[in-house]
């Protein structure tokens, strides 16, 4: 499994609250667990929160995930996506200038031949085998669930006034230190096969069949390319993409010096969104929707 990761705060935020990350072969040599690991994680809840609770999420999630003593992948997962959620939510609680943050969690694991997910919130995990693309992860959100229950088309779902609203999330105020993850796999891999983990800022405005196309490039110069039909699109939202491809292990590598370019510009968007977190006062939610999360009023970014 080759991965490369992407970030970009588009064309209309001033931050980037999205966090990402995968395991190196070094660390996974390390784990009891084994496989690859990606994540990414989409933070809500004001200027400081979002990005403070996607960045604590996908730390903790690596982390416990490395950490685990069990070579079961499912469980390795839920227990990932559960201590990220307690973390989340107990650094909300027991910080004001944070209180109300919370994030999606979109987590992959590939070992051997096979894959598993660990899912909350609406960034997304689609899998491209050959034409064909298909969406594994389940939006946690209020259309998405009006969708599925017959109530909405998927064409008047994208653009209800409400298409932000998220009914799961790690970590936010209401939810408790529970998680409802979806934790699924194995699925069995084929040569070939691509990976797209992406925060709603790419799929909010690039639609999956325009990701078939990207897919069969070398993954650097499909990040590359998802990420430049966002910006062209407008990019309202922080862009952020995983691109990662099964291959033979004695087949040449595509991974290029620009994808170590790539990662490099991830660690400095990190760095610096950290910096400027430990410096910048927290700017006010607007609005209740962020801010109020309790079971009765579902979490929106």
């Amino acid at each position: 499994m080759q991965a490369v990761l992407k970030t970009d705060v588009g064309l209309v935020r001033t931050e980037n609250q999205d966090s990402a990350t995968l395991t190196t072969p070094r660390e996974e040599a390390g784990s009891h667990t084994g496989g690859r690991l990606m994540v990414v994680a989409d933070g809500m809840g004001g200027h400081r929160g979002g990005a403070t609770a996607s960045r604590m999420a996908v730390e903790t999630v690596k982390t416990t995930y490395l950490g685990n003593a069990s070579d079961d992948v499912p469980a390795a997962l839920r227990e990932a996506l559960a201590r990220a959620n307690a973390r989340v939510y107990t650094e909300s609680q027991s910080n004001a200038e944070l209180r109300g943050m919370g994030t999606t969690t979109s987590a992959l694991v590939v070992r051997g031949g096979e894959a598993w997910f660990g899912h909350v919130g609406d960034s997304r995990i689609y899998m491209v085998r050959g034409n064909e693309i298909k969406q594994l992860t389940d939006d946690h959100s209020l259309v998405a669930t009006m969708v599925r229950e017959g109530l909405l088309t998927t064409a008047e779902a994208e653009n209800h006034p409400r298409r932000n609203v998220l009914q799961r999330s790690v970590g936010a105020v209401g939810v408790a230190e529970d998680v409802d993850a979806d934790v699924r796999g194995p699925i069995e891999l084929q040569e070939g096969d691509v990976f797209i983990l992406c925060s709603d800022g790419l799929h909010g405005v690039v639609k999956e069949e325009e990701m078939i196309g990207p897919a069969k490039l070398p993954i650097a110069r499909a990040a590359e390319e998802l990420v430049r039909l966002a910006l062209e699109r407008g990019a309202p939202d922080n862009v952020t993409v995983i691109v990662a491809k099964v291959i033979r292990a004695d087949a040449p590598s595509e991974e290029t010096e620009t994808d170590a370019v790539l990662f490099d510009d991830t660690i400095r968007e990190e760095r610096r969104r950290a910096a400027a977190a430990s410096s910048t006062p927290p700017t006010p939610t607007a609005g209740a929707e962020v801010g109020e999360t309790p079971r009765s009023r579902p979490p929106t970014r």
